[in-house]
């Protein structure tokens, strides 16, 4: 009897024992686990506030750089600094011509002075009878210049325009001046025909037009040298 409460006491006492052990286990694991997950959240809550940071910033450069308004603005201030350049091009294309001019009238006055300066114009008044292609011009049987003519200045000279044929100096006295025209005549013929003036060129400059019109009466052209 006493054995068997002997071995009761040993038996519960080693139960005793193992449940002790078993809690002790149970709480140290817990422990583990609670750190290990304090641990998890402690490492992952400032990752996620840095990615929600970011990720706000990516959106709101997105809606600044996607708003319709910021769009617009940037491009009237760029439409608006394209038509202040146009502007500037503009004037200064006005200020090369105006200087392209003013030299143009300059070397004229340097190398044909008044005195001695002699023009030569063409004109033209014809539709018919002839048909305008060139010029040849002869001063003192010398020939100065000689000129063909497109469609086009054609056109302007029979709208009343005048082409200047000829600009240089002539010094005082008597001269001869002679002017041989190229061209088609009635029905398309080829037609060539001269014309000549003797003049007389004074202090000052001198102008001579070359005329040439249609003769209604005589159905052909009419070529003439007059003084201005």
């Amino acid at each position: 009897m006493v054995d068997f409460q002997q071995k009761s006491g040993s038996s519960a006492l080693s139960g005793g024992l193992s449940l002790g052990r078993l809690a002790s286990l149970v709480l140290v694991c817990l422990a583990l686990v609670s750190g290990q997950g304090f641990a998890q959240e402690g490492a992952t809550v400032p990752e996620v506030a840095v990615a929600k940071s970011a990720g706000d910033a990516g959106v709101a450069l997105e809606r600044i750089i996607e708003t319709p308004l910021s769009v617009r603005e940037s491009r009237e201030r760029a439409q608006r600094a394209v038509n202040e350049l146009s502007r500037e091009i503009q004037g200064l294309k006005q200020n090369v011509v105006a200087l392209n001019k003013d030299l143009r009238v300059l070397e004229e006055d340097l190398l044909f002075p008044a005195n001695t300066r002699f023009h030569v114009f063409v004109s033209l008044n014809v539709g018919e009878y002839f048909r305008l292609e060139g010029v040849e011009l002869r001063l003192d049987n010398d020939v100065v210049t000689s000129y063909l003519y497109s469609g086009e200045e054609r056109q302007a000279l029979a709208k009343g325009g005048k082409h200047q044929l000829y600009l240089g100096n002539l010094s005082p006295g008597k001269h001869t001046l002679s002017a041989f025209f190229v061209g088609q005549g009635p029905n398309g013929r080829e037609y060539k025909r001269g014309s000549s003036l003797k003049f007389t060129k004074s202090q000052g400059p001198k102008f001579v037009e070359l005329a040439v019109a249609d003769s209604e009466a005589r159905q052909q052209p009419e070529f003439s040298v007059r003084e201005w």
